[in-house]
């Protein structure tokens, strides 16, 4: 995304129109990462930034409001992995007050909505930072719970949410019909022992609280979820047959009674002064709280005011959340250290005297890179700001530089590299230090396997950075080649590998099996898995279709270094004149140019690249990119799309099913010829392979489906 503009009273309506698209497009990418994915990319505050970004156009611009508006929209669309549920009332999302001028301006749009001359009485609660559900009682008995999916439409968690201890499953002196909403939650001190868990099994840490909590919940196996220290609070009602309550605060007595529970650190203001003194007092009790919160609501309390008031596009007038500033702590800088990436960049990273911050004890924050350093003036020993909005990585914002005492001892810019003691190449400004040692440097190398065996390139299952790292220090692999021997190495490679913490004779068997499936992998995978400098996913997908096999990638590549040099990162011929075609054919490429052919031709030109690379053809079976499902095939023939595609929409991936003569089904039968699966696919997944239908990932799919674009414009031309 461009940089967010800070005076928006020069914007043009054509600028303005651009960057109303462009807000639409990042805006839903994050809806989906937070609430389908469970993966958010950016902190809430810088959501809220965007967002508030597109209120304040389009109050500028009312006539240039998208139909996809994100101020028309709730929440996220809906994944495949759990039967949807529609919603008997909307759940819509509130909108959002950051200073008390929008407090003031919201009790001002309600006195003035509904003429009142008084200060309407206020219900204040804490905003839980969990997952909303929604659960429908039909005589008392529990029916059906779902998740806010879209507003319009949710998740069935109803299975899951019953593993939750004190939810009730049977309510006495009900209403015929009642709908209870609510969050799920994890407690703070739960979700560091989570996190503690996810790490002895070798799995990934959740990010934050809200994250874990909503991961539990969309477990197809709910003994995982039943594992989780799931907790919950209701706060309000949506479809009810009787009324129960006439306000707010008599409705959560209410359902009390009933047998939920309720958060009781709550309040009636009947002032702005009211108002502020809650806040204070909740944004200070944060850090003691057993669970998190971002946050204060404000409501009327009287229901009758609250049905008059009414709702907007995606939030009701009635109600507001007033939300915290970053969270931000003070601590001790102890120590610099440096991390030495797959492509020996080093980064400085922060040893801090442990803090509490943002519901995760800290220890070590990322610095970025030297010049940040210097810029803000950091030294060891100085006592440094920390800021986290919901982040997974804290950020040193600043200095206190009323604590600095003599000791505080200026940050160094190191002359070697710290793994293998090489001399470091430094960049422009100091913005950039390398190593240039490659695989002859151990935390390139380390780091390096890694990349190879991730989820994007050969997809090892069992095969995390800590076992790489046990592996290393046992000398049973010392590099790539070597992990596809490990089943042929002596007996006590075995018994080495059992003795792991979290590893067994089952665990060992399984990933000797899923390194041997490894074996076969297409031609874009690859070459990603090589990890070259800049050569991402999409870059590694290009370069395989321009070359199509193995051996012409390799060979034209070789050809091409054979005849380059690279001399202060541009190239220069040698005495005899290298292979120009070969480098304009790939500097043609979108999206490849004289940087990138640069990385290319330094990482050939490391002997030790190519010997790997060549051992690695000799074990491995590299799928040619034009051996792979190709069009001709699709046509007339039945396919499914089922889980989450992550790289396009489901209705762009229809639609490029359809351009190449396919028909798109929406249930999985004998007729049905291809499966697509996406992430978390479920239940079609599994009737797929129970009746031995062709299944294909969403990479695979891409691959095919962009090999087919590049001919129909090789044909139409």
């Amino acid at each position: 995304m461009k940089d967010i503009p800070t005076n928006l009273a020069d914007l043009s309506e054509l600028e303005a129109q651009d960057l109303l698209e462009e807000l639409a497009r990042e805006i839903d990418k994050h809806n989906k990462a937070y609430h389908l994915n469970d993966a958010p990319i950016i902190s809430d505050s810088e959501y809220d930034q965007l967002f508030n970004l597109n209120l304040q156009i389009e109050k500028k611009f009312p006539h240039l409001i998208l139909a996809s508006s994100p101020s028309k929209k709730v929440g996220s669309q809906i994944g495949d992995k759990f039967s949807k549920v529609p919603h008997l009332v909307p759940m819509l999302s509130l909108s959002n007050a950051f200073d008390e001028e929008d407090v003031a301006e919201f009790i001002n749009r309600i006195k003035n909505f509904l003429r009142l001359d008084n200060f309407p009485a206020i219900f204040c609660e804490p905003k839980i930072d969990g997952l909303s559900f929604s659960a429908i009682y039909e005589e008392g008995r529990l029916k059906i719970v779902s998740t806010r999916g879209d507003g319009f439409v949710g998740e069935d968690i109803t299975e899951n949410i019953k593993t939750i201890k004190n939810f009730p499953k049977q309510l006495i002196s009900a209403p015929k019909l009642l709908e209870v909403r609510g969050e799920i939650y994890i407690n703070k001190d739960d979700f560091l022992l989570l996190n503690k868990n996810q790490e002895l099994l070798n799995k990934d840490k959740f990010a934050n609280p809200r994250n874990a909590a909503a991961g539990s919940l969309r477990q197809l196996d709910s003994n995982i979820t039943a594992s989780r220290p799931l907790k919950y609070f209701v706060y309000t009602v949506g479809e009810v047959s009787e009324k129960i309550a006439p306000s707010q605060d008599s409705l959560l007595q209410k359902l009390q009674e009933l047998g939920f529970v309720v958060n009781e650190t709550s309040k009636l203001a009947y002032s702005l002064e009211d108002i502020k003194s809650f806040y204070a007092h909740l944004n200070n009790l944060r850090p003691q709280l057993l669970y998190e919160i971002d946050g204060v609501v404000y409501k009327l309390n009287d229901f009758a005011l609250q049905q008059r008031m009414g709702f907007i596009a995606r939030s009701p007038r009635f109600a507001i959340a007033h939300k915290f500033p970053a969270v931000i702590g003070q601590t001790k800088l102890l120590n610099i250290n440096v991390q030495v990436g797959r492509t020996g960049i080093l980064t400085p990273v922060a040893e801090l005297e442990a803090i509490p911050i943002g519901g995760v004890v800290v220890s070590r924050a990322t610095l970025h890179n030297y010049q940040e350093i210097l810029r803000k003036d950091i030294r060891i020993g100085d006592y440094v700001f920390l800021q986290r909005a919901g982040d997974v990585i804290p950020q040193i914002i600043g200095v206190d530089f009323t604590k600095r005492g003599g000791q505080a001892t200026k940050i160094t810019l190191p002359a070697s590299c710290p793994s293998c003691n090489s001399l470091l190449h430094y960049e422009q400004d100091t913005i950039i230090i390398r190593c240039d040692n490659g695989l002859n440097c151990p935390a390139q190398n380390y780091e390096r396997i890694c990349h190879f065996v991730s989820k994007n390139a050969f997809a090892i299952d069992g095969l995390g950075k800590k076992q790489i790292q046990f592996l290393l220090e046992q000398s049973l692999i010392s590099n790539p080649v070597d992990i596809f021997d490990l089943a042929k190495k002596n007996e006590n490679s075995l018994v080495k590998l059992e003795n792991m913490v979290g590893w067994g004779k089952k665990s060992v068997e399984n990933l000797f099996i899923n390194i041997e499936k490894a074996k076969i992998i297409p031609l874009a995978r690859f070459i990603y898995s090589l990890g070259i400098r800049h050569i991402g996913q999409q870059t590694a997908k290009l370069l395989a279709q321009e070359f199509k096999t193995y051996h012409n990638f390799i060979d034209s590549i070789e050809s091409l270094v054979q005849e380059a040099t690279v001399l202060n990162s541009q190239i220069e011929e040698k005495t005899g004149p290298y292979n120009k075609q070969t480098y304009q054919r790939l500097k043609d490429l979108e999206g490849v140019g004289d940087k990138i052919l640069t990385d290319i031709i330094n990482f050939f030109d490391i002997k030790e690249n190519r010997e790997i690379i060549h051992r690695l053809s000799r074990v491995l079976v590299i799928q040619d990119c034009n051996t792979q499902l190709n069009s001709a095939a699709l046509t007339g023939k039945v396919i499914i799309f089922t889980g989450a595609l992550l790289t396009i929409s489901r209705a762009e991936a229809k639609l490029q099913a359809e351009k190449l003569g396919a028909k798109v089904a929406s249930s999985v039968s004998a007729n049905t010829n291809l499966v697509i699966a996406g992430k978390d696919a479920g239940s079609k997944l599994k009737k797929a392979k129970e009746l031995g239908i062709k299944i294909i990932h969403e990479e695979e799919w891409l691959e095919m489906t962009e090999n087919q674009y590049l001919l129909s414009e090789k044909i139409e031309s």
